[in-house]
C-alpha cells in the first residue's frame, strides 16, 4: 500500500512540475508580456528558457546555412541601418552550428497591434550579442531542446543532430561529445554520426 501511494504522490509530482507554455495574445499591453516572462519563457513542448540557461545551438536553415532566427543584436554601435532607417540584420553564420550559448535575457520585441516576438538574447564570446526569436529557432531546428522535451517536437520538425563539416576530424567528434554530455542528442544518434565523421 505504501508503494502504491509512493508512486501516487510521484506522478502527482510530476504533473505539477510540468510547464504550461506561456501564452501571449495579440493586443497585449508590453507591461503584461515582460510580467509574464519575467521569471522565463515556457515555449509549446513545455520547455522552459531563462536567463542564465544554455542553449545549443543547430544549423542555420538559410540557403546558405546561415540562421534565418538567430541575428545581432540590431540595438547597438555595431547596427548597421539602411537609408529608410531599416535595420539590416547580420545573421548568425553557419560555422557556430553546435556550439553552445548563455542567455543573459529573455525579452518581447514588437508592438500592441501585430504582436510580440520573444527573444533569447544570448552571448556567444564576441562584442556582440545575438537575438534568437525563441519559437522560430526551435521549430526550425535552429536551437536544440533538451532530451526531454525532443520528443515533444511536431513530427514535421526537422531533425535535431548537429554536424559541423567545418574543421578536423577531432574537433567535430570533440563537438559531437559536447551535444550528447548536454543531452541535446540520444546515445544511439552519437554512435550513428560518429560512424559518419570517422568515414570522412
Amino acid at each position: 500500500m505504501k508503494r502504491i501511494l509512493v508512486i501516487i504522490s510521484m506522478c502527482v509530482s510530476i504533473q505539477l512540475l510540468a510547464q504550461t507554455p506561456t501564452l501571449i495574445d495579440r493586443g497585449e499591453k508590453l507591461t503584461s508580456v515582460q510580467q509574464k516572462i519575467k521569471d522565463g519563457y515556457t515555449t509549446q513542448i513545455g520547455w522552459t528558457l531563462k536567463e542564465g540557461d544554455i542553449i545549443t545551438l543547430g544549423k542555420g536553415t538559410m540557403p546558405n546555412r546561415t540562421f534565418a532566427f538567430i541575428y545581432q543584436s540590431p540595438v547597438g554601435w555595431t547596427s548597421m541601418s539602411t537609408m529608410d532607417m531599416q535595420i539590416s540584420k547580420n545573421y548568425l553564420k553557419s560555422n557556430l552550428a553546435g556550439k553552445t550559448a548563455k542567455i543573459k535575457d529573455i525579452m518581447p520585441i514588437g508592438s500592441r497591434k501585430p504582436g510580440y516576438t520573444i527573444i533569447a538574447k544570448i552571448g556567444l564570446g564576441e562584442m556582440v550579442n545575438y537575438w534568437v526569436e525563441i519559437d522560430n529557432a526551435l521549430d526550425a531546428g535552429e536551437i536544440v531542446p533538451p532530451k526531454e522535451f525532443a520528443d515533444k517536437m511536431p513530427k514535421n520538425a526537422p531533425a535535431q543532430t548537429v554536424i559541423v563539416n567545418q574543421g578536423s576530424v577531432a574537433d567535430e567528434l570533440k563537438k559531437l561529445k559536447e551535444l550528447l554530455d548536454a543531452g541535446a542528442i540520444t546515445q544511439d544518434e552519437y554512435e550513428t554520426q560518429k560512424k559518419k565523421i570517422l568515414a570522412q
